[in-house]
Order: C-alpha cells, then structure tokens, then sequence
C-alpha cells in the first residue's frame, strides 16, 4: 500500500506540482492517497498531518452529510461530482472549496480536483450586504427618482430610438463583415488592424484575435516598399478602385487580389485610417493564364498544321524527283548519294508529323520497335554532338523486349531528355543513357500512384548537372514552363515527352537532387508475345528476416508504409523515422536493436548523408542501405567494398528490397 501511495506521489509531483488548484486521490473511505503541494501551502498543513485523518473529518459539520452521500455515490458508481464545502485549516478558519471528483471503481480510488472559492465566497457575502444597504437607499430615494425619471422619460425614449437604431445598423454592419466573401479589413493612423472579417481569415489564414491592434501580417520584406506607398496614399486621401496587387498567406504561397481601398474620418471630419476590401482572384488569374496558354496552343497547332501542309507540299516532289534519278543512273556513287536524300526527305517527313501530333494530337503509326536498336542509334546522334565536356556512357542489355510505339516520337522522348540534360551541365559532366527490363510488383505500384503492375521497358536518361529544386520540381511538365533565358527555351519539351509517354500507355519518373544531377526513367510497357505473356525469368522464392530490426527513414509517408509492410510480412521488425533527425533519435533509442538502416538521401530537416555521419560517430560498423533515385549513386555503391554499406535504386520493387536487404545482413 505504501509502494502504490508512493507511486501516486510521484506521478502527481511530475506532473501536478506547480497546479495552484487542490489535486488528490482518496480511497472510498475518504483517506488521502496522494495529494499536490498546494494541499499544504494552501491549508498550512505538513504532508503527515494530512495523511494522519481522513480527509472528511475536517469537512466542516455543517457540509458533512451532502460531502459523504457524494463520496458514498462515487464508490458505488463511475460518475462525476460537483460538492461545494468548507474544510478546516490548520488555523482553524475554513476555506470554501469547489470540487469536482470522479471514482475508478476498479482501483476503488477518487480522483479530486479542489478550487479555492473563499474570496469569491466572501465577495459574494459582501456583495449582499452592499446589496441590503442598496436596497434600502433605493426604498428611501425611489419617490425621488420616480419624479425625477418622469421628466426624463421622453428623454430616455428617444435616446432608446436612437440607440435601436444604431444597433440596428451595427448588427447589419457586422452580419454585412461575415457573410461578405471579400476580406474587408480597416487600420487606424498608425495602421493597426481594427476590422478583419471571416473572409479576411479564410483568405489569409490568420485569425481576428492575432490580428487586432497588430500591423497587418501579410506584408513580407519583397512587398513593404509597395505597402507603404499605399498606405501613405490612402492616409491622404485617395481612393483605388479594383487594382491588382499580390501578397502571400499565413503558409507562405503567394494570393492574387484585387482590392478596393478609402479613407475613414473621425467625428471631426479627420483621417483617421482607410478601410480595404480584398477579393481573392488566384484562381481567376490561374484560370485566365490556362485560357491563354490553350489560346497559344490552339494558335501554334494552327501554324503547326499550315508549316507542316506547306513542308508536305515541298518534299512530295523531292520525293518523287529522287525516284526518276534513281531510274536515270545505274552510277553507284550517285544511287547512294540519292538514298541519302531520300532518307533524309523521309526524316523530314517524320518530321512534319512530329509536329502534328504535338500542336493537333495526331496520332503517329505505332509498330513493334527493337528498343535497343533505337538507343543505339540515339547514342551514335548524342556522342557525334555531345560537348567534349560531358562524358558519355550507356548500358544496353542483349534481352531487351520491343515496346509498340511510334518511332518518331520514341526517338523525339529520348532527343528532349538528353538536351535538357546537357543544358543542365553547363560546366561539363556526364551522361548516363541505360535500359532495362523490369517487372512491376503491386509494392512498386503503392509507391508510384500513376505506375501498374506489367512488364516494362524502363529507359533512364541521367545527368550530373545542377538538379532541379524541390520548389518547382513540379510544374516542370507544365506547358510553357521554362528556366531558361528568353529565347532559350520554348517550356514545351518535358510537357510534350509527358503527353507522347501517357499516350503509349507508360509513365515517367523524376528523381533529382540538388548539386548531385537528375535521373527521368521512362516506362514503356511491353506488349505481350505471339504465344501470350513475356519470357519472364521464374519467380524465386523471395528471401526472409529472422526478427532482425530494420529502420526505414523517408520522408515520403507511402513510401515508409509500404517498405515497413513489405518487410514485416517477411519476418523483419520496422522502425520508422521521417527525417535524418528523427532517424538519429529513433537509432540512438534503440542502437542495440537496429541491425540495419534503409535510408532516403534527399530529406528534410537532415539529409540522408548527413544522418549517416551521425550514425557512424554512434555505430562505426552500421549497416546503412541508402535508397536513392540516382543510378550513379547506385552503381558506385555497388563497387564499394564495405561490407557495411549498399544502395537501394528508387523506387523499388518488393524483390529488390528483400533481396537488398537480405544481402546486406549476409555480407556483414
């Protein structure tokens, strides 16, 4: 009994010590099994006096009986009591205090929240005594008031008329402020927010208590000169009728608004601040640049169509010219000089409907196409006209599966692919061009939403060039959207290689690091054979965990759900962190456990190369399994000798992640 008072003691004193409110627990017999400091500093007793009686034998004896129903009740029931008593003081005075109490009938024990209410008591006392005395100046004084009222009742009556009135008009007024859908917002002189209505709030993201008396908040360092010009403006006078201005909310992303702004006047006529009514028009604005954009479009397939008809118009008769030559000469010098210029007045051809299926969505002849054949001959183009300062490797396996598709624009995907890459090595790098069978699992599908499960043809173009930042990595298949100078890029190529990968049936991906380079793997999907399904190598039973510990650290929430599920459903138990910091901490509270950790390189808050030195100062011999979408980062941990250390390609399959993760533990 001790050891569990002690232990109520001590979980109290944690976290109730520094509560100004009476905080115990009772037995059923109205004993104290613990109780907070402020039972001693508030009463003047010593923790042994009030452990010595029974909490209700200093129940003043007038309030004893309704304080022992509600106990008696609380034993034979789980409910909450409200009991109002005095309890005696080591003084011998009594305090008023309101309690609220609640029972565990399991552990028969009461669980008390006591309030001292003695000054509002006393208050209240006096309150009614003022009161009697009130009441007895009122009875002497009311024949005098009553004449007096008399001759003020017209008065009175009026002033009522005035103020409905102006209530009236307030209840409007504020009705007007909270239904409005334009954030109506006023400041005084010194531009302190007075008015902030609902839609001010939902524009923003503030709410009316942060911001009244405040500066208003939207303003940030890139918008305060403009601010302050308006403000200046508007506090002389001058009224602006729907102008266009932008300003960012509470989580950082930029609004268009179009607002209205006037002075406001005191009871003399003087400014004394200006009233701003704002509509939000971000997605007006958003709307109206899609509307152009499709204008745009629609004019470049117009132009497109007129190009291409003109261009068709020109080669008809090369085309034909060339095949009377061919029929003049029997010269063999000369008839492959003619097949030269008929290849090239095909390619021209190509060309022509190249352009149709961007600008009108064309459809180009879709045919059985010998991967690999193709990427060689891109191969042959790139390393012809490739800068001495960017190095190029490839990687073509014999096996590679055909994919049906227009040879064209395959080879227009490729082409777009390779020159954003060598624009984004400006200072010289190099070029990996590859490709691969796979085969997607469901697991691979879970992390990748716009992926399926199939047999695919997956070709990855990769740079060592600057990376793209996370902030628009995004919106770069977006139409027309460029980082290059003006006149140095068009923003069509990444939203035309979207749209010809969507239409056969595939999908792309991005993974791109800042400083480390950019990997986009296209998925082509690979048509099945004459006999009804792709050679597909037999599937091997998939390797399993003996209880090992495995920590996942992503900041991708699919991605650590679906590897925890992975591995815990063949035999491994999952940690999880979302971040390098968080991996730190969840590795130093369980460093005897881990046996191995998969890690992301590219997160929040600590990147993955920074949390492994981290882990590495805790463990020197830490098995680290680095997940990264960069093939060369995959291919030089490969060569690695450590039997400490591998790296995942992402995103993976279940097979690769078991297989990656098994091989580990084995090797070290």
């Amino acid at each position: 009994m001790e050891e569990h008072r002690m232990k109520h003691i001590q979980e109290l004193d944690r976290f109730f010590s520094l509560s100004p409110d009476l905080l115990c627990i009772l037995d059923f017999e109205g004993r104290f099994i613990s109780f907070n400091p402020a039972w001693e500093y508030g009463l003047g007793y010593s923790a042994e006096e009030l452990s010595s009686l029974p909490c209700l034998d200093r129940v003043h004896p007038d309030d004893r009986a309704q304080t022992v129903e509600a106990v008696s009740r609380l034993a034979r029931e789980t409910a909450s009591v409200t009991i109002l008593n005095r309890y005696e003081c080591k003084d011998g005075s009594y305090k008023w205090l309101r309690w609220n109490c609640t029972s565990d009938l399991s552990r028969r024990e009461i669980y008390g929240i006591a309030r001292d209410i003695t000054p509002v008591r006393k208050l209240q006392n006096e309150l009614h005594e003022l009161n009697a005395t009130l009441e007895q100046r009122v009875r002497v004084r009311t024949e005098q008031w009553q004449r007096a009222n008399e001759a003020l009742r017209t008065e009175v009556a009026a002033r009522m008329q005035t103020e409905e009135a102006l209530r009236q008009a307030y209840q409007t007024l504020t009705s007007i402020l909270e239904a409005s859908p334009h954030a109506i917002i006023a400041v005084d002189s010194s531009r302190n927010v007075k008015v902030w209505n609902a839609a001010a709030t939902r524009i923003f993201g503030w709410s009316e208590e942060e911001v009244i008396g405040r500066k208003v908040p939207f303003v940030t360092e890139e918008t305060r000169e403009q601010s302050n010009q308006f403000n200046q403006r508007a506090l002389h006078g001058e009224t602006f009728i729907n102008f266009e201005l932008r300003r960012h909310k509470r989580d950082g992303t930029p609004t268009d608004l179009l607002v209205s702004a006037a002075p406001t006047r005191d009871t003399h006529g003087e400014i004394d601040g200006f009233l701003t009514v704002a509509t939000d028009i971000t997605e007006h604005k958003a709307l109206e640049q899609q509307f152009l954009r499709t204008q745009r479009l629609e004019s470049l397939g117009t132009l497109a169509s007129g190009i291409a008809h003109d261009l068709n118009n020109v080669l008809s008769p090369i085309v034909m010219s060339l095949e009377l030559f061919r029929l003049r000469t029997t010269d063999g010098t000369m008839l492959r000089t003619l097949d030269t210029l008929d290849q090239c007045a095909q390619r021209g051809a190509d060309l022509v409907r190249q352009v149709l299926t961007f600008a009108r969505g064309v459809q180009g002849e879709r045919m059985p196409v010998q991967t690999k054949h193709l990427l060689q001959d891109v191969e042959k183009v790139v390393l012809q006209t490739m800068p001495k300062s960017i190095t190029v490797s490839s990687d073509f396996p014999t096996d590679l599966w055909m994919v049906s598709a227009d040879v064209t624009q395959l080879h227009q995907v490729l082409m777009n692919l390779i020159v954003n890459a060598r624009d984004a090595m400006t200072d010289g790098g190099s070029l990996s061009i590859s490709a691969r069978n796979v085969t997607l699992d469901e697991t691979y599908v879970a992390m990748n939403p716009q992926a399926s499960a199939g047999a695919f043809v997956v070709i990855e173009v990769q740079d060592s060039g600057h990376g793209i930042p996370p902030e628009i990595k995004e919106r770069v298949f977006q139409p027309f959207f460029t980082t290059k100078e003006v006149g140095k890029g068009s923003g069509l190529g990444l939203s035309t290689v979207a749209a010809i990968v969507k239409n056969h049936g595939g999908f792309l991906t991005l993974y791109s690091e800042v400083g480390r380079g950019t990997s986009f793997k296209v998925y082509f999907p690979a048509p099945k054979s004459p006999a009804g399904q792709i050679n597909k190598p037999a599937r091997q039973t998939m390797p399993a965990g003996n209880g090992e510990t495995v920590l996942i650290v992503d900041d991708e929430a699919a991605v650590r759900d679906i590897a925890k599920l992975t591995l815990e459903a063949h035999g491994y138990r999952v940690l999880v962190a979302q971040d390098g910091a968080d991996g730190v901490a969840e590795y130093a509270k369980h460093a005897g456990e881990i046996r191995l950790v998969i890690s992301d390189m590219d997160m929040p808050v600590m990147n993955g190369a920074a949390m492994i030195r981290s882990l590495e100062r805790i463990n020197p011999n830490v098995r680290i399994l680095s997940a990264s979408g960069l093939t060369a980062a995959v291919r030089a941990s490969q060569q690695q000798t450590s039997h400490w250390r591998a790296t995942l390609p992402k995103p993976y399959t279940a097979e690769q992640l078991l297989r990656a993760v098994h091989d580990l533990l084995q090797a070290a």
